[in-house]
This record gives structure tokens, sequence and C-alpha cells, in this order.
């Protein structure tokens, strides 16, 4: 309780700065769960069914939920309550966080801070935390980096950028009734931040977010590590930034992602290149380019005009910057460098400059050209609806 309480204090500090945004994220996103017990970990939570109160919940109360259809049976300490369209289980106490353990699949439990809102379609239990900025930012800190790092200045980098991320992108999955997902397509979150540093560090950039020349906020890509070279974002994603610009980057050269390599057979390259690109097998000046292939500094194609993106995602590359040289007769060894799309912020090579002593504006400004970081109440346009 001691912890829970301190970290909650650290998040009414920031909260008293600004009002309170609230994202809806859509958790277990990737998990066909049937049914879920939900249990109040600290506070006290009133039940809201189809839009009606109708009960409090406290600790030590379990509460069944199971999609039937389209729509939630409710059960409470073994009671049926009724099935209802849509169950939500809404925080009124000063500090609200609730324990959620899928039952159908059995699936390791997760605390969150806030709300929670059930739903369900076709036998699916669809959940969303309804969450705080701020205590979202937290979670996703945490699930991201927490378990790599230790060091405070990087729990800021990670959580302007992540707060920027999550803004920019706040109306991402509007056509399907949410906010944002829990997977490494919107952000990783795992739940409520347990780290008081990581408390900390939200908590003193509250608010912060990062912004162009034209102080818009921009999209906060970033990846694990860049192999010594970022991306333009225009070679990846086909939509130039004045932000998203490759840099290069002798930081993240020892980190752990930094090499890789992958032994494959001639022939299955040359197969998979052929079927999927119709690459020419039998010109043998190309082939021989194909096969004897350098990246000293980034490209964005493969011999053949081939999109190294493409590459990359069809045959299950860590990263598009790699490159191919024989090995014996009848193989290939492929050299490979960094881990991700590469566009943004570089995690192990910002891990690394906090190290060597650069603080965490100097870190943003290295892999985010032409920024600077304010407090999104002095934004000039209405970022959300």
């Amino acid at each position: 309780m001691g912890k829970i309480f301190t970290l909650s204090i650290l998040f009414l500090i920031s909260a008293f700065q600004l009002k309170a945004i609230y994202l809806n994220v859509n958790i277990f996103h990737s998990y066909e769960i049937s049914s879920a017990e939900f249990s109040v970990s600290s506070g006290k939570y009133n039940v809201s069914v189809d839009g009606k109160s109708v009960e409090a919940v406290l600790k030590g109360q379990r509460c069944l939920l199971t999609a039937t259809g389209d729509s939630v049976e409710y059960r409470k300490d073994g009671k049926k309550i009724g099935v209802y369209g849509e169950v939500k289980f809404l925080g009124v106490s000063f500090i609200n966080v609730f324990k959620l353990s899928p039952a159908k699949p059995q699936i390791k439990n997760r605390f969150y801070d806030d709300h929670l809102f059930v739903r369900a379609k076709n036998g699916k239990l669809f959940l969303l935390n309804n969450v705080d900025l701020e205590h979202y930012v937290a979670g996703v800190v945490q699930s991201e980096s927490g378990g790599s790092n230790d060091n405070i200045e990087y729990f800021f980098v990670q959580a302007i950028i992540s707060r920027t991320y999550a803004l920019v992108n706040y109306l991402k999955h509007k056509d399907e009734g949410y906010n944002l997902c829990d997977e490494v397509h919107c952000q990783y979150y795992l739940g409520r931040c347990r780290n008081s540093d990581i408390a900390r560090a939200v908590a003193r950039t509250s608010g912060d977010v990062i912004v162009d020349k034209d102080k818009r906020m921009i999209s906060a890509a970033f990846h694990s590590n860049c192999g010594g070279q970022t991306v333009n974002s225009e070679d990846i994603w086909s939509i130039p930034t004045s932000y998203l610009k490759s840099v290069t980057d002798s930081f993240c050269l020892t980190g752990s992602n930094a090499r890789w390599t992958v032994k494959v057979a001639k022939k299955e390259w040359l197969d998979f290149l052929q079927k999927r690109y119709d690459f020419n097998t039998g010109d043998t000046a190309l082939v021989n380019r194909a096969t004897h292939f350098t990246q000293n500094r980034r490209l964005t194609t493969y011999p053949g005009d081939i999109p190294l993106k493409f590459i990359r995602s069809d045959y299950g590359l860590r990263s598009t910057f790699f490159s191919v040289e024989p090995l014996g007769a009848d193989s290939l060894l492929i050299n490979g460098r960094g881990y991700g799309h590469g566009v943004g912020l570089c995690q192990q090579g910002a891990i690394n400059m906090v190290k060597l002593g650069y603080g965490y504006k100097d870190v943003i400004m290295h892999y985010y050209t032409g920024v600077k970081i304010i407090h999104y109440s002095e934004l000039k346009y209405n970022f959300m609806p």
C-alpha cells in the first residue's frame, strides 16, 4: 500500500498542473479472452451497467465477467447479477487500482490504474482501461524500458516521447471504439507503473511534448537499435517529415541489438527473391550483386530495385540495415545491424547517451531534427476532439 500511495502522490502533483486527459486503451489486445475476473487492489469502485449505477465493489470482492455473444454476464462473489451490453468499473477513491485476471484462457494477471470498461463481441471480451494520460505514460515507460534500464534521465526521455506519441495518435483506433491498443502497434503497455523512479520522471515532465518548427507535435517514433544510423521517415513510410531525418549514431554500437547474423542457403534466398519480387535469377550479374551486397551506410533498395523494407518484413529480418556475402559455394551470410524500423529515437543509443552524461534534452535533440520541448498547454491548435 505504501508504494501505491507514494506513486499516486507523485502523479497527483502533476495532475494539479493541468486538466487530466483520459485515454481508452484496449488491453490484452492480442488475446481472445472470453472470461476474466476483476478485483480491487486499492480504493473503491462503483459499477455501472448499461449506463446505470448499480453497486459498489470493495477490496476482497471478486467480479467475474464472461462474454455471451455480444453481451457480458456479470457475477459478483459467485452470484449472477445479470447480462448487459456494457459493464463499467469506475474508481471513486483518491487512489484506484484494480487487478484483472483472465480466466479463459488463463493469462498472468495485470494491475491497472483508474477505470475499466467491458463490452463483448462474438464471444470475446472487449476490455478498455480508461486511464489518465500520465498513468498510461508511466506504464508504457515501464513496459518499454523499465526492465533494461535504471537511469532516471533516460526515463525522462521515454516519458516525453511516449506522451507525445500517445497524443499524436489519440484517434488511431477511433473506428474500433478506443484510442490505443497495448501492443507495439501503438505502444507496449502492461499496466500500472510500479517503479518510483519512472513515476518521478513522468511527474517531473508532466505535459511535456516534442514539437517541430511549426509548434506541432511530432510523430515521436522510436525503435530498439539503429545499428549506427537512423532512417529517414520517407524511406520506411513514404511520408517525409522535417524531424525524422537520418542521423549518424555511434552511441548504440555496443548495444545488445547492434549486430546480428543469419545463415541461409543460397538457393533458398534466391528462390525467395524470385517468387516474392520476380527477381531475375537468370541474370548472372544481378545474382552476383545480390550475393555480394554491402551497406556501409543505409540504402533503401536491394539489387533488382527491391525495397529493403519489404525484404525485412517478408523474410523476418531484424532491420533493413544488412549486407549479404557468400559463405562457401552454397550458402550466404546475412550480416545485420540494428533492430527495428530505424526511424526516430534509438533506445539503446539513448540509454548509452545518458550513461555518458548527456541530458534528456540533448538525447531528444540528437535523434529528432529541429525540434523543441514544450508543455502541451502551449500548443496553438486543438489536438484532441
